[in-house]
């Protein structure tokens, strides 16, 4: 499979976190990149939507992925997060694995990156865990 591609499968995930039947389960490939040094800041302002929303709290930091082109999540279940907050924009989230953790991508309204990064949350720091280093290559399956 190329790199910094996007691939759409009729399977199932192994650790299905909701009831809703999936009509298919899709692949977002990668490069990991290093991010602007504020995904920690930004999850620990979003930290209580964050985990009322993903059931889970996250690791402060984001693992950043250059996709190439921007993904398209028809039919995937979105998580909106509207703060009540001010100063923070909202943020849409789609549920994902990636290797053997569950996570989040995050899609902030507002950001400084372009629609070829996605950030990913998870409860644990996947850069450390997974052993990633710039320019690994990296698949995670939206559920």
């Amino acid at each position: 499979m190329a790199s910094n591609s996007i691939e759409t499968t009729t399977h199932y995930p192994k650790n299905l976190r909701t009831n809703t039947h999936i009509r298919g389960l899709m692949k977002i490939v990668g490069k990991v990149i290093s991010g602007t040094g504020e995904g920690a800041f930004y999850v620990e302002k979003y930290m209580p939507y964050l985990e009322s929303v993903l059931g889970f709290t996250c690791h402060p930091g984001t693992l950043n992925v250059n996709v190439g082109k921007k993904p398209e999540f028809n039919g995937f279940k979105k998580w909106a997060i509207k703060p009540e907050e001010e100063e923070l924009e909202e943020v849409d989230c789609y549920l994902v694995t990636i290797g053997e953790y569950d996570g989040a991508i995050v899609i902030p309204h507002k950001t400084r990156h372009g629609e070829h990064i996605i950030e990913i949350v998870s409860a644990v720091n996947l850069r450390e865990e997974m052993k990633l280093k710039d320019g690994d290559e990296v698949t995670c399956e939206l559920v």
